[in-house]
């Protein structure tokens, strides 16, 4: 972290004694019609809902500039739903590299890279909260980051560090609106994951900070591999475990095929018995097929496996399978999506099915 407050000094530094030229403004965004059918005849947790129709917008407000000593901005806003901001960011860069103020944007984590799809959404992300619960992510959080220069190692080698210096859910401390205050409740809020399991059987303690790592390569035509690993600091008890986790992943490119594998660790702090899950395990692999230039297929599988801090409870899996396929033409692309979730939340027997049908417009 040391070394990313130096860099981040020379950049402010260099920012000083430099002016910026007019930037540029710019609007893109999405809008997405889906059509959603639910429903379960398992043994365990039968769930059935009326079928679902909506419209989702997305719109990124841009803008960016350069210095007159050559250093290059961007400023960007998210806004999405009912005209609500969702995230930003603030970044400098130069030959030194990347500086990057963020605002629930720029996570780090890997462990959803294996899971290609043709709709462009994985199968745990798919019409229904299955509570799979994955790597933390520094992009939940208010965070500062440093990337390093592109071209500057050989096989593509790219690393980037992210540091969270609050995990309570303070969104956006900004001298226009330093309002809420971190009572304590360390990790309660923003980086609690979307799965459920971090907040089951009281599992509250990760630590008041957190820090990501990333480190992605291009060794070989067609191949792309990464990892990345985040831990957290500042606890305020006896965590027993300490909170961290991890991901790997690989993707190869050959023609119109892409095939990706990877595997996600994660450690749940825990102080006694008494807390449910100890460790969660993942796997993720897929495979994507153009067909044309129009038309894309898919399938996917994402396995996650909860262990518990007592052996004579049984750990259990869950799974998501999904196949789909994609027309594009133009800004308009029509999708269909086909999943399945077994062990639901990690209960054992918990079953669902869903069908995604989606009219997306980009612009």
């Amino acid at each position: 972290m040391k070394n990313v407050l130096k860099t981040a000094v020379v950049l402010f530094t260099a920012l000083s004694f430099s002016f910026a030229n007019a930037g540029e403004l710019s609007v893109t965004g999405s809008a997405k019609a889906s059509y959603v059918i639910v429903s379960s005849d398992s043994s365990t947790g039968t769930q059935e809902q009326p079928n679902s129709l909506g419209v989702s917008n997305e719109f990124n407000l841009g803008a960016s500039g350069e210095l007159d000593n050559g250093m290059s901005w961007g400023y960007n806003i998210n806004i999405d739903g009912g005209t609500t901001q969702d995230d930003g960011g603030l970044y400098l860069s130069s030959d030194m590299g990347k500086l990057a103020i963020n605002i629930s944007q720029g996570g780090l984590e890997l462990s959803k890279a294996a899971a290609l799809s043709a709709d462009g959404n994985r199968g745990s992300d798919s019409g229904f909260a299955e509570g799979m619960f994955e790597e933390w992510s520094a992009g939940d959080a208010p965070n500062i980051q440093y990337h390093t220069p592109a071209d500057l190692l050989p096989f593509g080698i790219a690393a980037k560090i992210a540091y969270v210096p609050n995990t309570a859910s303070d969104a956006n401390q900004s001298v226009n609106d330093l309002t809420a205050s971190n009572t304590g409740a360390v990790n309660s809020g923003t980086l609690a994951n979307s799965g459920n399991i971090y907040t089951t059987g009281g599992i509250v303690n990760g630590g008041r900070t957190f820090t990501q790592y990333q480190v992605s390569a291009a060794p070989i035509d067609g191949l792309a591999i990464g990892a990345s690993y985040g831990d957290f600091g500042g606890s305020t008890g006896d965590e027993g475990q300490q909170a961290e986790g991890g991901s790997w992943y690989a993707k190869y490119s050959a023609g119109n095929i892409t095939a990706a594998y990877g595997r996600s660790y994660v450690a749940l702090p825990n102080a006694s018995t008494s807390v449910l899950y100890e460790t969660v395990l993942g796997t993720k692999y897929s495979a994507l097929v153009a067909v044309n230039d129009e038309v894309s297929i898919s399938y996917g599988v994402e396995k996650s496996e909860a262990t518990h801090n007592l052996n004579t409870t049984a750990d259990v899996e869950q799974e998501v399978t999904k196949i789909a396929a994609a027309y594009t033409t133009g800004g308009l692309t029509l999708s269909l999506g086909m999943v399945d979730y077994e062990n639901v939340s990690y209960t054992a027997n918990k079953d669902v099915k869903a069908t995604v049908l989606n009219m997306g417009m980009a612009f």
